[in-house]
């Protein structure tokens, strides 16, 4: 634990193998923990599916207002079926982001942390850009503060894994070929 630990450190040299690919494994947590959220808002999905639908009418409401023809045309596509299609897309999606994970532990390589990386810092960007702005559809969705904490706590902490990751499939691989 204190390899993983020490490969945090962005300072900390990386002078063999082990300790490369150590860090290169990093990367793998950090999707192993990116996937986790996508997983459980898509279970939460499942479980109210009348809820969230509800949520979403409330929003269509305050993005169009509630007597256009807009809203009444978007509120007809909302249906169980698109929230069940959605919670099967996160789901997906999820286990898409664990095999990239597996597959960085097993043969660690510096693309699946960079580019989980920049979905991370994209999603990161947004969450905190539409939080600086009042936005009224997102206030009708009533997402309770500490979920936005939590969200950018666990965006933070996939970003420091997957740099980690991105700089020890690096070194590793610089590693390897002065070895041949």
């Amino acid at each position: 634990m204190t390899d993983y630990l020490r490969t945090l450190n962005p300072a900390a040299s990386l002078a063999t193998e082990d300790e490369a690919a150590t860090a290169a494994r990093t990367g793998a947590l950090g999707a192993f923990l990116m996937a986790v959220p996508g997983f459980v808002a898509s279970v939460a999905m499942l479980l109210d599916v009348d809820g969230y639908l509800t949520k979403m009418r409330r929003v269509m409401g305050v993005m169009y207002g509630e007597t256009s023809e807009l809203f009444q045309m978007s509120v007809a596509t909302l249906t169980p079926q698109l929230v069940y299609f959605s919670a099967v897309w996160g789901v997906a999606l999820s286990l898409g982001i664990v095999v990239m994970g597996v597959v960085q532990w097993k043969k660690p390589n510096s693309v699946i942390p960079l580019v989980l990386g920049l979905f991370t810092a994209y999603g990161l960007l947004m969450l905190l850009l539409g939080l600086a702005r009042i936005n009224p559809a997102a206030a009708a969705m009533q997402i309770p503060p500490w979920r936005n904490a939590l969200a950018v706590l666990v965006d933070v902490a996939a970003l420091v894994l997957f740099y980690a990751g991105f700089r020890g499939a690096n070194r590793l691989a610089k590693l390897r070929r002065a070895a041949v």
